[in-house]
């Protein structure tokens, strides 16, 4: 096997010597280039000795934070497909967020031990591997389904949620759940997960976004991946298209199954790229008037934008003593209830406050139906009959047909 490349960076000799005796003692890997410094501003004659060796790892042992920062982010940019590692002997929680943002893959403590180096590099073995069998299916698309509502409180966020669950507990596949909602995402909290980086990282990394960077800023939780949502609301929630589009592309190329959490407001452009990527859009609401109302405007929107064929009416906590009926809402949207959802909102704030999926946290029947839907939303063999009490609440109609 060829051995992998890797260029050092380190201001002092002996630490740049003692990381390449590491190198090589790994037996995988061999030392290309070894430089005292980076010029974060310009191609001075030690940057080009490191960029024409061009090595597959940089290793930046960091002294002065600032100065390393910029280091790596020319490095980043003249050598984009390089594994970026840094190491340093502190651990400051927020030098490890800096040093993400500038695109270091990994860190290692300093002075790095052969066998944390050695894990390391075979992590990127691993992950090149697994890039490349991207590469070679390409041409294979997961799917992608967006849940929103046109009115704060619907529900949409329980119900893409435990979608994601759903779908990755039956096909066994790789699912993740995007949160796009803003101005914050709540995704998170519903799960009890404290990411690390959330989907303003993602959307920050632009044309950079591959499929490992992407997994690297989700969390793991419940058997799926999630990419939590914007946590401060001083945070860039814009969505540009370029960037929202480059999202999707990857997390679609990335994993078999993707959920999304969309924001009640979206322009017009972003519904057009929402709409190229989804597989299903649906629009949660609730028997009340004003959500009825918000949501006959947004239907109104999407199909002007000609993806009313993509929607799926949800109708939440419903009962059968609702003042409104299905036949009311029908009338009002002018179009077909997809599935009706059973009301137990007690259910939804235990599962929530518990960090728990519906059907873990004791659901009489709202978690069984959610479950249908997203086995039927999915394509996958449902484990429950439509028959009996799920013939109260999924329908036969599909959505997107007018009545």
């Amino acid at each position: 096997m060829k051995k992998i490349s890797v260029g050092i960076v380190a201001a002092s000799k002996e630490t740049a010597e003692g990381i390449k005796a590491q190198i090589t003692q790994t037996g995988v890997a061999t030392a290309v280039a070894q430089v005292s410094e980076v010029s974060g501003t310009s191609m001075n004659w030690s940057t080009r000795q490191l960029v024409e060796a061009d090595p597959q790892i940089v290793i930046v042992h960091i002294d002065d934070s600032a100065a390393a920062l910029q280091a790596l982010q020319f490095l980043h940019a003249a050598l984009p497909n390089a594994r970026l590692l840094a190491t340093a002997s502190t651990t400051d929680p927020q030098l490890m967020m800096d040093l993400m943002r500038a695109g270091v893959r990994e860190f290692l403590p300093s002075p790095v031990s052969q066998d944390g180096l050695l894990q390391a590099l075979k992590r990127h073995i691993s992950e090149t591997t697994r890039a490349a069998a991207h590469t070679q299916t390409r041409g294979k698309r997961g799917k992608l389904y967006c849940v929103m509502s046109a009115k704060h409180g619907s529900g949409a966020t329980t119900v893409a949620v435990n979608m994601a669950g759903t779908i990755a507990e039956r096909s066994g596949q790789r699912t993740v759940l995007v949160d796009l909602d803003r101005p914050l995402g709540d995704t998170a909290a519903y799960l009890n997960v404290k990411p690390n980086f959330t989907v303003a990282d993602a959307l920050a990394a632009g044309s950079r976004l591959d499929s490992v960077l992407l997994e690297s800023y989700t969390q793991a939780s419940h058997g799926f991946q999630i990419l939590a949502g914007f946590r401060e609301h001083s945070a860039d929630t814009s969505l540009p298209t370029d960037k929202l589009s480059q999202l999707l592309e990857v997390s679609q190329t990335t994993f078999d199954h993707t959920v999304v959490d969309l924001p009640t407001n979206l322009d017009e452009a972003q519904f057009k790229v929402i709409t190229r990527y989804s597989s299903a859009i649906l629009v949660v609401l609730t028997p009340e008037l004003p959500a009825i109302w918000r949501t006959e405007r947004l239907l109104t929107y999407l199909s002007n934008l000609h993806a009313a064929d993509k929607v799926r009416i949800v109708l939440n906590r419903s009962t059968r003593s609702d003042e409104i009926s299905d036949s009311d809402i029908e009338r009002l949207l002018r179009m077909s209830l997809y599935c009706k959802l059973p009301n137990e909102y007690g259910t939804c704030i235990k599962a929530i406050n518990s960090g728990s999926l519906l059907e873990s946290a004791n659901s009489k029947h709202l978690g069984k139906a959610i479950a249908a839907l997203a086995s039927d939303i999915a394509g996958l063999p449902g484990t429950d009959s439509r028959r009996g009490i799920l013939g109260l609440f999924l329908k036969p109609s599909m959505g997107g047909n007018n009545v």
